[in-house]
């Protein structure tokens, strides 16, 4: 699917009706949600409402609880922000990391997680500018390499800025699941510097 981040601002700021009914859709896990349908809201978020931010969530904090055993208040905190942000990628794995298979939060959690690891990925292959995976929050290219793409060494990171478009560049050892040594993610959603 070819993503015109241009094109999703432009919808989103005309219609954030037509971008909150998407949202509800994904909060309430419809099953007849096209991967395109998440991708569009997924990244409509970074034009609608609030900014978003990835920095409103403390991984490093939930870590924390969950080495000194405070299981109750990692799970209100990941919990928290997946309410409050439900493309949040960061939150929805900490969650799977948190509840037990059997839980509803976690078949929550799991289904909102692998649709969007799916739909950030129908956005590109990540193999140049032209087809970069569109990402609206720098966690998330991360989140990607690593539960998506199964990337476990990255060597070095670059900013490109062509025009009103920006991208991260991230040089990577290949893997099976990934066996090219470049990555690109489109970060013009959230990168003011191309502005």
């Amino acid at each position: 699917m070819a993503i015109d981040c241009s094109e999703i601002e432009n919808w989103a700021c005309s219609t954030p009706g037509e971008v909150a009914k998407l949202t509800a859709r994904f909060e309430q896990l419809d099953q007849t949600l096209t991967i395109d349908e998440i991708a569009r809201a997924y990244i409509a978020q970074a034009y609608v409402g609030d900014e978003y931010s990835d920095l409103d969530f403390n991984r490093m904090a939930i870590d924390t609880m969950m080495k000194t055993g405070d299981i109750e208040n990692a799970l209100r905190l990941a919990w928290d922000t997946a309410c409050r942000r439900p493309f949040n990628l960061d939150a929805l794995n900490a969650l799977l990391q948190i509840v037990p298979q059997e839980h509803d939060i976690w078949t929550v959690a799991a289904w909102r997680f692998s649709k969007l690891l799916k739909a950030i990925t129908s956005t590109g292959d990540g193999m140049s500018e032209k087809s970069a995976f569109c990402v609206i929050c720098v966690q998330d290219e991360y989140m990607v390499m690593r539960a998506a793409l199964e990337i476990t060494d990255i060597q070095d990171q670059q900013l490109i800025i062509n025009g009103m478009k920006s991208f991260d560049c991230f040089t990577v050892t290949p893997c099976n699941s990934y066996p090219h040594d470049k990555v690109f993610f489109e970060i013009t959603p959230f990168n003011i510097s191309a502005l």
